[in-house]
């Protein structure tokens, strides 16, 4: 499991440098790309001074942002959206986080900040008001954003960045508990061995082994004990037979004297 573990982070970590190489490589050309397409100067739909109107056409589909330079910002009602019948267009204020959302200048500087955002109902011509006194420009920000994925070398920058960072910070960590568990000691397993006391060591190295010596005539006793018994049954039976004989011969003298009539 370790080995594969180790595959995967190295196939991780060659991953992560081409698409790093990658990035590094289409940075600069890919930089300048992005400044071009978004300039505020030179990708705006209308650009009105303070006091001035003017004519725009919006397709219903589009999302417009209207910029101001930073530090001289309109305020909500000196902006107004008029359709062709008088009525005016509620346009939303950005909240925080669309504001930090500036847009460059051709020198690639970000000075342009979001004041407004309309949204159109239907595909018509327009009637822009700045009503304040600075000078004011509306995006289409979905025309270019649009533009900016359809160009090779800005999308291929994109995904490289967004991929090789994530991708070698999750080698590094991979790298690091793999490191960590090769370093980590392995646990030993000890065998515990009973240590043994001097009185021990002593009765085991000088104590003597105790054998029963048997007696030098013990099989002799017991076969003579055994003869014995069997000489005492033998016998036991002679007088046992010897008896029955003489009983049987004195009955048989007892008929030979009946047959003779004494």
């Amino acid at each position: 499991m370790m080995s594969g573990a180790k595959v995967w982070v190295k196939r991780l970590t060659g991953l992560s440098i081409i698409l790093i190489l990658i990035f590094v490589a289409t940075y600069s050309d890919s930089t300048d790309k992005i400044i071009e397409r978004m300039n505020v100067e030179e990708n705006n739909l209308l650009e009105l001074e303070g006091g001035a109107e003017g004519a725009v056409e919006l397709e219903k589909l589009g999302l417009y942002t209207v910029v101001t330079l930073e530090g001289k910002e309109l305020l909500e009602n000196e902006i107004k959206l008029v359709n062709q019948e008088g009525k005016e267009i509620e346009g939303v204020v950005p909240n925080s986080l669309e504001k930090m959302n500036k847009r460059p200048d051709a020198s690639g500087k970000l000075v342009y900040v979001p004041v407004m955002i309309f949204d159109v109902p239907e595909n018509a011509e327009y009637q822009l008001l700045n009503e304040g006194n600075n000078t004011l420009w509306i995006l289409d920000d979905l025309e270019i954003q649009s533009s900016l994925i359809s160009d090779t070398t800005i999308l291929v920058s994109m995904l490289s960045c967004c991929l090789g960072f994530p991708l070698g910070i999750i080698a590094l960590i991979g790298g690091l508990l793999v490191w960590r568990k090769k370093n980590k000691p392995q646990q030993k397993l000890l065998i515990r061995e009973e240590i043994m006391t001097t009185d021990q060591l002593f009765k085991q190295y000088n104590s003597t082994v105790k054998e029963d010596v048997p007696a030098p005539f013990v099989d002799l006793k017991k076969v003579t004990t055994s003869d014995l018994l069997d000489d005492k049954v033998s016998s036991n039976g002679r007088e046992g037979r010897g008896e029955e004989d003489d009983d049987n011969n004195q009955q048989s003298a007892k008929w030979k004297n009946w047959d003779d009539g004494d």
